[in-house]
């Protein structure tokens, strides 16, 4: 489930808060009414290095824990009072960079294969050696304790607080807000999580928002597709609480900052004074600097010890990790490729190549316009545009591994694109339209084109790219 997303509703109300003047005071209030969660033992030596430059880290969780049973009933745990049983149905990493006004949300998949660190079993006391497992079993199996060192132990990245959201939270933060708009390119009805919505926008509230973020069956990436629907609706949220009709509003505003802090557990390390700090640093964000990626997979349909498993993409997954090590931003432009030599004869011919087109710069329309100026030079377009991101300031090929030859041609057809290699790929290359696109051209082809490629096979869910919360969902 996806009670976590109501932390954005909390730290960017306190934010407006502090921000208008309500103060001490009103931190303080709101401060007791948050349940403190004890023994994380997060001031431990044997941890990872802190990140530079005074960014902070933020293990949210959303668990299947119910806010209306008793402790010890069913998978309930509060406050120090945890029980095993519960799983962590969402687990993001927020970083908070220390020198720009953004924040990044990492998801992880919650069936994602990792190494779960030696730990003592609260239900037994004795020493579980550490093993690999799936994600939310670390949560199931030692609680918040467990999963934070088992992300420490997957991204190397030091945690410095933890946030959990128990379900009623989630619907009252909705609710309050009198609902948030998200779009579906098609309509969504399945029995299981009971979502019955339309294609295109829609404003949801209650079931049907508990239902857009839990759906799983009917979605041809199960967990990762799900994540893309909660990293669109976080970004709704964050609109929503930054939108005149509610910073305008006291009344709305009050009510979203006491439905959500009464449905927070924290870790006990996080002072009031610390919450004041990040409402202070929160209040300078707007939806552009809040942006939302997922860990990168390799298979959604791995199989480990007869379990279906996500099995992570290792080298990508370190370089998005090494990057939240450094604090280095969002949008941080990578060394680009080098575009193909003038030199180098292009040998596939566009009509033999599939091209799906990405909207990465955030400009309404600029993905379709690019799928049919290449569709006009002759490539086959593959299904409608796609939005990855806002940022993108270069055209970007991406080829599978026997696919570059094709991406030369692509590459010369757009004016300063790059290529770049994405294992993930198979027979369809993938253009990342950015800010920059100028049009396509034609292009001569020449020389021995290659034998017949192998048929197109189910390519493993790539994760999204960085995608932020000013994204209107409905935009290609």
């Amino acid at each position: 489930m996806a009670r976590a997303l109501s932390w954005i509703a909390v730290l960017t109300s306190f934010a407006v808060l502090v921000t208008a003047g309500a103060g001490w005071a009103m931190l303080r209030f709101y401060d007791e009414k948050i349940t403190r969660i004890a023994g994380l033992e997060l001031d431990r030596e044997d941890r990872p290095a802190d990140v530079p430059r005074d960014a902070t880290n933020i293990l949210i969780v959303g668990s299947d824990s119910r806010g209306d049973l008793a402790p010890g009933q069913g998978t309930q745990g509060r406050g120090d009072e945890f029980v095993t049983g519960q799983r962590s149905d969402t687990v993001i990493l927020a970083h908070l960079y220390g020198d720009a006004d953004q924040a990044q949300l990492i998801s992880f998949p919650r069936d994602s294969w990792v190494e779960i660190p030696s730990h003592v079993s609260p239900e037994t006391g004795e020493v579980v050696p550490a093993h690999e497992g799936k994600l939310n079993s670390a949560f199931f199996a030692g609680g918040p304790a467990l999963l934070i060192d088992t992300i420490e132990e997957l991204t190397g990245v030091y945690v410095d607080h933890y946030m959990q959201i128990d379900f009623d939270g989630f619907q009252a933060v909705v609710n309050q807000l009198d609902g948030v708009e998200v779009c579906l390119p098609e309509a969504a009805k399945e029995k299981d999580s009971g979502i019955d919505l339309p294609a295109g926008r829609s404003v949801i509230q209650g079931e049907q928002a508990l239902a857009f973020v839990r759906q799983r069956k009917g979605l041809p990436n199960g967990d990762i597709d799900r994540i893309r629907r909660q990293q669109q609706f976080i970004g709704a949220i964050v609109r929503k609480v930054l939108s005149a009709g509610t910073l305008l509003n006291p009344v709305k505003l009050n009510g979203v900052v006491t439905v959500a802090t009464q449905a927070l557990q924290v870790d006990e390390d996080l002072t009031i004074g610390q919450l004041q700090e990040l409402a202070f640093r929160l209040r300078g964000f707007d939806a552009g600097g809040v942006t939302f990626t997922t860990v990168p997979v390799a298979d959604v349909n791995g199989v480990r010890e007869r379990q279906s498993v996500v099995l992570l993409d290792e080298q990508k997954a370190d370089e998005l990790f090494d990057a939240v090590r450094l604090d280095v931003p969002p949008g941080t432009p990578a060394p680009a490729a080098s575009p193909p030599a003038p030199e180098e004869a292009l040998i596939v011919a566009p009509e033999s190549i599939r091209v799906k087109v990405l909207n990465g710069a955030g400009i309404s329309g600029l993905g379709r316009q690019a799928a049919s100026d290449l569709e006009g030079v002759g490539f086959q377009i593959v299904g409608a545009p796609e939005n990855r991101g806002t940022s993108q300031r270069q055209t970007v090929v991406l080829h599978g591994p026997d696919r570059a030859d094709s991406a030369r041609t692509l590459a010369a057809a757009l004016p300063g694109a790059t290529t770049e290699l994405d294992p993930s790929l198979t027979r369809t290359l993938e253009v990342v339209v950015g800010a920059s696109y100028d049009g396509a051209q034609p292009v001569t082809v020449t020389g021995e084109e290659p034998a017949e490629e192998p048929a197109e096979q189910t390519p493993a869910a790539s994760a999204p790219a960085v995608v932020s919360a000013a994204s209107d969902p409905c935009a290609v």
